[in-house]
């Protein structure tokens, strides 16, 4: 937690922007699919542990007997910057560098090119590493005496550049029939969720690469990859619906990949749309922002459309918070009301531009980290009511006392006992309260600028009004006995005070249906401030500062019974709004109910 005030405010947010790998997904991707000269091959294997075996329609075979899934295997070794390596602390295959290169170097590794290998026997003399604007990864290394450029990337962008593809062990001319074939099968691929990465190579004459080299490629095949869901991501999906959450998915993968992946998550639903990164730059700000409300998943998405989105949901009036991992999502980290930087795969640059570091990546702790913000907001809200409610009343009776031509009813020195005795330890007592239910329901009313909304706005006064009307009243019986009065005048503000704190409990919610021992810290604070009381009533050091006499029994039962007028008109208020709940009414005050 980089602030303290970041956990509220998550439970203040609307759109939730994430990410797809690590956060949804588990965070191992897996080579499931091979495609290379005109042949389909499913490749198995758990994790990032570099063993599996190779099959073509359910029929294990050999992979050196087939050529082109090895040239693929090879150009996937050749390209992987990542490595998966076996950690014995942890007692499993872990990844150094990106997930999708670790998975291309697994996949290379499982058909026998070991990455240290490459390295040595085809040494690296150049390299255009991969950037969200080219979308590939590209590398010249020499290899029998000749320099081979080969290319990993986004298979629209990659057959874009090829001339030539992969086939009978051999190229050949890239047909226009042949191509649309490919596109054919590699959106297959992304319809069943799979990452797709398209692999080509060609040979060059120079030591150095540009951009301007990655042409007039040979295509040799597509390569199908897998990282699949979190268990708990489909309930947390649902939870953060029914808390009125919109969800949005930012991903670089192609739109089927992202567009599969969203469905099966339950980030999309029917009648929403998708964008790619390529639409949304033929918009206008401003028609950004009239169709991003109803857009669930950006596709192709760069680091500045990421910061693009950002600011259109903000021009909305949303509370937005953001998930990113990398360098280049720290601009939009620190644009979103709320950053969450992923702990385990993000950069050091995307958590301290965080507000929250999310330490497993998980979005179901994004989900949880709402439901305690808006507890935490509920809470905050619960001690304001108490506050300004009890200090109203102090004023009200101090006005009413002055209107009615009464002596003052409070001192200065009983109103410092009443604001900094009584007080603290109810109001504090207040922000232990448990969370209540309902936090992650639709129910629950989203914040707007100020904490206090149109039901405290309500409450605030009635509840001050009844408990100012109640210690004039006793004040007015005792008036021919100034110190009587005094004292029942405190004492009776005293009570007033203890009851309206289990009132501010909760907004709807009878108080009589509650667990009173839920909340230990308000008894607690209950039995401190009635033995207080007790002492500043009896005890003649107390009774000197604060002008008090003894009370009698009778006395102490009329006080209580006039007190505990708060707490039935609160009752009854409660019990309306319930009312007007059930029978589903509109009431503007019952929006705001918890």
């Amino acid at each position: 937690m980089k602030r303290l005030q970041a956990v509220e405010a998550l439970g203040q947010a609307r759109v939730i922007a994430i990410d797809k790998t690590g956060t949804l997904t588990k965070n191992e991707i897996i080579v499931e699919k091979a495609y290379v000269g005109g042949k389909l091959y499913d490749i198995s294997g758990v994790g990032y542990e570099p063993k599996g075996e190779v099959r073509i329609a359910g029929v294990l075979v050999a992979p050196t007997e087939h050529l082109g899934l090895m040239r693929l295997g090879e150009i996937a070794a050749s390209t992987a910057n990542a490595r998966a390596m076996f950690s014995e602390e942890l007692s499993r295959w872990r990844v150094a560098g990106d997930p999708t290169e670790a998975a291309l170097q697994v996949f290379g590794q499982k058909l026998g090119f070991h990455k240290d290998d490459v390295e040595k026997n085809t040494p690296l003399l150049s390299e255009l590493p991969f950037d969200s604007s080219v979308k590939y990864h590209a590398v010249l290394r020499q290899a029998h005496d000749k320099n081979v450029l080969m290319v990993a990337g986004a298979p629209e962008i990659i057959l874009a550049y090829c001339d030539t593809v992969y086939r009978d062990d051999f190229p050949h001319s890239l047909l226009e029939q042949e191509r649309t074939e490919l596109e054919s099968r590699f959106l297959k691929l992304s319809e069943k969720g799979l990452r797709t990465v398209a692999l080509a190579e060609k040979y060059h004459s120079g030591d150095l690469l540009s951009t301007d080299d990655v042409r007039g490629l040979t295509f040799v095949g597509f390569l199908g990859m897998k990282d699949g869901l979190r268990p708990e991501v489909p309930d947390a999906m649902r939870k953060a619906l029914d808390a009125g959450v919109k969800v949005v998915m930012i991903t670089g993968d192609h739109k089927v990949t992202a567009l599969a992946i969203a469905s099966e998550a339950g980030i999309f639903h029917d009648g929403e749309d998708v964008i790619t990164g390529d639409e949304m730059n033929e918009l206008s700000d401003y028609q950004l922002t009239e169709r991003i409300g109803n857009i669930s998943v950006f596709a192709r998405m760069t680091p500045e459309h990421k910061l693009r989105i950002i600011k259109a949901y903000k021009s909305t009036g949303l509370i937005i918070a953001m998930t990113g991992d990398g360098v280049n999502d720290a601009p939009s980290l620190v644009a979103a009301d709320l950053g969450v930087a992923m702990g385990g795969i993000g950069t050091e640059v995307a958590k301290e531009a965080s507000d929250i570091v999310l330490l497993d990546d998980n979005f179901g702790s994004i989900v949880s980290a709402i439901e305690e913000g808006r507890g935490i907001y509920k809470a905050i809200k619960k001690v304001i009511l108490y506050l300004f409610s009890t200090n109203a009343s102090e004023i009200f009776v101090l006005i009413g006392a002055l209107l009615l031509a009464l002596p003052l009813p409070l001192l200065p020195s009983q109103i410092i006992w009443l604001n900094f005795v009584t007080d603290p330890f109810l109001d504090v007592s207040l922000a232990m309260e448990p969370k209540e239910k309902g936090l992650l329901k639709g129910t629950f009313e989203h914040p707007r600028k100020y904490l206090i909304d149109a039901l405290m706005a309500h409450r605030i006064p009635l509840m001050a009004v009844t408990m100012a009307a109640g210690t004039l009243y006793l004040f007015s019986l005792y008036g021919d006995n100034l110190t009587k009065a005094l004292t029942i005048s405190l004492t009776t503000l005293a009570v007033f005070q203890w009851f309206n704190a289990w009132n501010c409990r909760s907004e709807s919610e009878s108080l009589f249906t509650m667990n009173p021992f839920s909340n230990r810290f308000l008894v607690g604070a209950t039995f401190i401030v009635i033995c207080l009381q007790l002492l500043a009533v009896y005890l003649p050091p107390l009774q000197k500062v604060l002008y008090t006499s003894a009370l009698t029994l009778s006395e102490w039962i009329l006080i209580v019974s006039i007190a505990f007028s708060v707490i039935v008109v609160e009752e009854i208020r409660k019990f309306y709004m319930r009312r007007r709940v059930r029978l589903g009414k509109s009431d503007k005050l019952m929006s705001y109910a918890a």
